[in-house]
């Protein structure tokens, strides 16, 4: 099965490690919507018994990354566009709120953080590592809220976006829109830095909506990938 697997699980116990690796390569889609998962292969791939195993498919279970039919077995779930459509509202919905707050009350020695995410984000855009610019777009919007004191609000449309994150990956892999997203995103800093919420709320609404660009066109070059 040849699973990516990174060190900073290692300190945790062997189910929530089996879990955060499991979810790691669903979501970067190393582990590919409709792959069948089989506990024997995994287990041994871990080199653990078959509990944890069966515990962390549980987890990703709930979270809607696998779907486990009896007498057929379990397979990546594959991505779920009314799901993805559901998140996007929410986002999008939260998003524009908390940028426009950001022009009221976001912290200048904030600043900062925020422009040193934008530079490794085009590093990342530069060194044609999708992976590595998901991470950090996802961290550019977990700080917005985070230095708004609504850091809550991410974790809980981290909670739902497992469907949009994974859209998000594929658009990323194949090289949609990469450029664009950092622009977005040194017009939403540039709008929080002048103090122009009316600029930031239609950069964002911008910015989120191109996900339903990625979506008619994605559909369409990876059709195996959605229910």
């Amino acid at each position: 099965m040849n699973l990516a697997k990174h060190d900073e699980y290692k300190n945790l116990n062997m189910k929530d490690y089996v879990y955060n690796v499991l979810k790691e390569n669903i979501m970067n889609l190393s582990l590919k919507p409709g792959t069948t998962l089989r506990k024997k292969e995994i287990a041994k791939e871990f080199g653990v018994s078959r509990t944890p195993i069966r515990e962390a498919f549980v987890k990703l279970k709930e979270e809607g990354l696998i779907d486990v039919y009896p007498q057929k077995g379990t397979f990546v779930s594959y991505i779920d566009l009314d799901k993805v459509q559901e998140a996007k509202f929410m986002r999008e919905a939260l998003e524009i709120k908390i940028v426009e707050l950001a022009c009221d009350i976001f912290p200048e020695e904030k600043m900062f953080d925020l422009e040193a995410n934008l530079q490794i984000q085009k590093v990342s855009l530069k060194q044609n590592n999708y992976q590595k610019l998901f991470e950090y777009d996802n961290e550019f919007h977990e700080m917005l809220f985070a230095s708004c004191n609504m850091a809550n609000i991410w974790t809980a449309i981290e909670q739902l976006s497992t469907h949009l994150n994974r859209m998000r990956m594929l658009s990323l892999s194949a090289d949609f829109n990469r450029s664009d997203v950092i622009g977005d995103h040194m017009k939403i800093i540039n709008a929080i830095e002048s103090r122009n919420p009316k600029k930031a709320k239609n950069t964002m609404k911008s910015h989120i909506s191109r996900i339903q660009f990625d979506q008619e066109k994605l559909k369409r070059d990876y059709p195996d990938y959605f229910v």
